[in-house]
Order: C-alpha cells, then sequence, then structure tokens
C-alpha cells in the first residue's frame, strides 16, 4: 500500500524539522538572522554608513548596542538592524535601520532610520 522508502523519506523531514534549530531552517532568498561574524559585518556595515552620512548632512549618530540583525538578498544586499544608537544630544535612541545596498549604482547604498519618536529618515550614498 504504501511505498517504505517514500514512508521514511517523510519520516525523516518531519524529524528534521521537529528538531531543527531557527537558524537551520533559513529560506533561500529571505532573511537570516545573523550572530557571531556576521553580526560583526553588520555592525561594520552600519558603522561605514554612518560615517558616510555624517561626512554629509546627517544624521549623526554613534552605535551604543546592536540589538538585532537580519540580512537578504534582493537585488543587492538588505540588512536590518535593530540598535540603540546615540544622537548628538548624547540621548540614546532604538531605531530599526535598513541599509540596502547595490553598489553598482551611483549613490547605490539606502539608509532608512526609523527611531522612536522621531520621523522616518530615508539618505543615500556611496559605496
Amino acid at each position: 500500500m504504501f511505498n517504505p522508502k517514500i514512508v521514511f523519506a517523510f519520516f525523516a523531514l518531519f524529524v528534521a524539522i521537529t528538531y531543527a534549530k531557527p537558524n537551520d531552517l533559513h529560506v533561500i532568498g529571505g532573511p537570516k538572522n545573523l550572530q557571531g561574524d556576521d553580526l560583526k559585518d553588520a555592525e561594520n556595515t552600519l558603522q561605514n554608513s554612518l560615517n558616510k552620512l555624517a561626512a554629509g548632512d546627517g544624521p549623526n549618530y554613534k552605535i551604543e548596542e546592536i540589538i538585532s540583525a537580519s540580512r537578504q538578498v534582493v537585488s543587492g544586499s538588505l540588512y536590518k538592524i535593530k540598535a540603540k544608537l546615540v544622537g548628538n544630544d548624547s540621548s540614546t535612541k532604538v531605531c530599526d535601520v535598513k541599509i540596502w545596498s547595490q553598489p553598482w549604482l551611483e549613490n547605490g547604498i539606502e539608509v532608512t532610520f526609523e527611531c522612536d519618536g522621531e520621523e522616518k529618515v530615508v539618505k543615500k550614498h556611496s559605496a
């Protein structure tokens, strides 16, 4: 009635999904939660964007802490970072920062800041 090989394959798949850690279930093309060296790369990417924007017309923030980060490949690279950022007035804000990098374009890096109690800010800079 049932092919034993197919039954075993479904059972193995069920066990793999049941006992997999959340990061093991990364969907190709979907966002990947970052940790370790990948999280450090996200922090470096954010710091680079903050430096570029501060050299222009801002905003001017310093990183206090990275709370979480993910990366997704979408016509370039999209980082989504939740961080505590320190503004010019020394106040700390929790911000959701999106860094969409399309380095083949002029000013191909778009940075979006959504900080508690502030309006959304979108800026672009070169790679």
